[in-house]
């Protein structure tokens, strides 16, 4: 019969059963039918009603039947009261809320230098752990452009050979192979490896300490807020970085570090009467160094806990950006951990040791401090250079993120 051939067709993921249940009901309605035929009251009935009628019936029954046990079947095992619990991934990144790609396009030269010399300036490479990797320290292995321009802050540069012409005239970098790449053209310290050295950019900090400032009331976040504190501080003179401070969770402290070109510029700052006000409303303002300071004196007086994803000196965490990444701390960093003598302590023992045994001697003042020199005084000055790019959103670059800094 035609109707049981069908009906044995069920979809191919009803399991054996299914199929057993199908074979049953097929069977008793054929046998119901022939039953019908040998009792005379039923023949009558039975004859009137349609061949197709009778088959199509057959196989809407068998039909049903073999979808209500794939049904069953597709569905997963009862789970434990925990396993039921929703997973919610933490994607921190959603607390940023700057959009680095609502800028408007322009081809403006100055701009373009500005940013990209930020880039390879001494107040963002030694931190950006993407970079640092490209350029290979020391090494100053040369960048596409091409990468370069697939920054979100870089997007708005456009066309393409307006970067080109820029870059042309720039006083600390220089392209190279055909201008396709480019590099610095005073390389980083041979201390100086591929790799982000808490150590080594320390240096780097304490350097800039002198003509950084720390301050706060900034307020949430929008996506506009990252170019609106720019735009605050450019009246009060050339800023090098500006870093919006973080939590562990990304979110806006509301507050920021904020690297002045020099130290006569930050003290005229920190010197205004009266003080620059964020939308009407009153600013802490105070030398970063202070701030630094006083958070020391209150983790020693026990008013606060240490965070212990690195001191308040404004570092920046890695990822794709500008600022030290936990990947790149060295290897004692681990043993750091339960290390509890007093962190002036371990750095005297550390001072000691050149700080890695396994790297180049690091030269020394008479108080046996290691010194690394920066390189700053040995190119023209690139005031006004602008904070470094954000991560990119289509995941492209990993190692890229939005210059911030942990508390």
């Amino acid at each position: 019969m035609s109707g049981e051939v069908k009906a044995t067709e069920a979809p191919q993921n009803a399991n054996a059963d299914a199929e057993k249940d199908v074979k049953d009901l097929l069977a008793e309605l054929k046998g119901g039918e022939e039953n019908k035929t040998e009792n005379g009251a039923a023949a009558a009935t039975s004859a009137q009603e349609d061949d197709a009628a009778k088959e199509a019936r057959i196989v809407a029954e068998a039909a049903k039947l073999g979808e209500e046990s794939a049904v069953k079947e597709s569905k997963p095992e009862q789970k434990t009261e925990r396993s039921e619990r929703p997973f919610k991934s933490r994607n921190y990144r959603d607390n940023i809320k700057s959009d680095f790609t609502s800028q408007k396009t322009t081809d403006d030269p100055s701009e373009i230098r500005k940013q990209v010399e930020f880039y390879f300036s001494d107040s963002n490479l030694p931190m950006d752990n993407f970079l640092l990797k490209k350029v290979g320290g020391s090494a100053n292995h040369a960048v596409d452009l091409s990468l370069l321009h697939s920054f979100k802050r870089m997007r708005r540069f456009q066309p393409f050979s307006a970067i080109v012409e820029a870059l042309k005239s720039s006083e600390t970098l220089e392209l190279v192979e055909n201008d396709t790449q480019i590099r610095r053209k005073v390389p980083l310290p041979e201390s100086v490896n591929d790799f982000l050295d808490p150590n080594v950019v320390k240096v780097f900090e304490n350097e800039a300490m002198a003509r950084s400032v720390y301050v706060k009331g900034f307020g949430e976040e929008g996506p506009t807020t990252q170019f609106d504190i720019e735009a605050f501080f450019a009246p009060h003179g050339p800023t090098n970085a500006i870093r919006l401070r973080r939590a562990y969770d990304k979110k806006f402290k509301g507050s920021v570090f904020v690297e002045f070109d020099s130290e006569e510029t930050q003290k005229k700052f920190l010197a205004l009467d009266p003080k620059p006000k964020w939308k009407g409303q009153d600013l802490i303002i105070k030398s970063k160094k202070d701030y630094c300071d006083e958070k020391v004196r209150d983790i020693e007086s026990g008013k606060i806990k240490a965070s212990g994803r690195g001191n308040n000196s404004g570092r920046g965490r890695g990822g794709r950006g500008r600022g030290r990444s936990d990947r790149g701390r060295s290897d004692r960093g681990r043993n750091d951990r339960d290390d509890r003598r007093d962190w002036r302590e371990r750095r005297k023992e550390d001072q000691k040791k050149g700080f890695r045994e396994d790297k180049p001697t690091i030269d020394k003042d008479a108080r046996g401090v290691p010194v690394i020199k920066s390189t700053v005084d040995a190119t023209p000055s690139a005031s006004g250079q602008k904070r470094a790019r954000e991560e990119d959103s289509n995941g492209a670059h990993a190692a890229k993120k939005v210059d911030v800094k942990e508390g």
